[in-house]
């Protein structure tokens, strides 16, 4: 299934816009405490494998870290890989990934919107704008990738964000920090968030564990 950005008012699948999370959690907060941005929620249609799951994407965007521009990677061969225990909620450092059950999900109301609000509609057809493929299997830029386990279990293959995406930003939203040429951070120029690089990026998920603590990302770029 492709993922479309779609002309339709309203959606269970967005990016940007009011945020969407577990019942009794908060927005997350970055090391250095400020919020992070929310990016997209999918809630998966019926023909996939995590039918009656929502996940939501959140990033930092006020903190600049060069250690933490993609998701920590494992130091072994990926393909087949077992994932430590605690792996997948130790590595969310500047990232935060929810993956929860639909009937477990809340609106934020008073979060305060930084990427303007596109609906997201799963399809069998390629849209003249798609942000990403949920398929039976990734379509992987390099290498096959595709991780073994976790505490256990199986991790199924959630869906795919295509590369080169951007994020358009509300005219009240901070700028998003990026390195300078001496290696700090300064403001991003252009009125759009980015995440992880704009590299293809793939979910792996699992319906076992806690909200934090079953997603595994691997970044590939060409």
């Amino acid at each position: 299934m492709y993922i479309n950005k779609s002309q339709k008012t309203e959606s269970d699948s967005y990016i940007g816009g009011k945020p969407a999370i577990p019942r009794g959690l908060s927005i997350p907060k970055s090391p250095n405490g400020s919020l992070m941005s929310f990016y997209f929620t999918l809630q998966f249609p019926e023909a996939h494998s995590l039918h009656g799951y929502t996940l939501s994407v959140f990033a930092a965007t006020d903190d600049f870290n060069e250690d933490y521009t993609i998701p920590e990677m494992l130091k072994v061969p990926l393909l087949g890989a077992t994932i430590p225990d605690n792996f997948l909620r130790d590595y969310q450092k500047h990232f935060a990934v929810f993956l929860f059950k639909n009937e477990e999900k809340v609106y934020v109301s008073d979060y305060p919107l930084r990427i303007a609000m596109t609906p997201l509609a799963f399809s069998h057809s390629e849209g003249r704008d798609v942000f990403g493929w949920a398929g039976d299997k990734p379509k992987w830029v390099l290498d096959d990738e595709t991780p073994g386990q976790y505490k256990g279990a199986a991790l199924d293959f959630l869906l795919q964000v295509y590369g080169e995406q951007s994020f358009p930003i509300t005219d009240t939203a901070p700028a998003q920090q990026e390195m300078d040429i001496f290696g700090e951070s300064k403001p991003r120029t252009k009125r759009n968030y980015i995440l992880f690089n704009q590299n293809e990026v793939y979910f792996f998920g699992s319906k076992a564990g806690d909200f934090d603590d079953r997603v595994y990302i691997v970044t590939q770029c060409d």
